[in-house]
């Protein structure tokens, strides 16, 4: 599965820094993903689940680059954001 996920200038001023569930970033893949169920994003990478499975992706060095300025409260910009999700594990109830 490959998104575009677009982070923009709302996500980026509710985002919340250090926070891998309600960042810039993780608020940008709810909003624009309506069938994700809880996201996860950190440095290296997302998380996300969709029903009961769960997809991971890669962190592009955009995103990389994006979080530590975000966390460290340093100014950001709205970017474009490509994701290349793989399925990671079934999840059980």
């Amino acid at each position: 599965m490959n998104y575009n996920i677009n982070i923009t200038n709302r996500n980026i001023t509710e985002g919340e820094k250090a926070n891998p569930q309600n960042c810039a970033i993780a608020r940008a893949i709810k909003s624009q993903l309506k069938k994700v169920k809880d996201v996860s994003v950190v440095g290296s990478h997302v998380s996300l689940q969709i029903d009961n499975k769960m997809f991971v992706a890669n962190m592009p060095k955009v995103g990389e680059s994006f979080i530590k300025r975000f966390d460290r409260g340093m100014a950001v910009n709205p970017f474009k954001l490509k994701l290349k999700f793989r399925k990671g594990f079934q999840l059980t109830s």
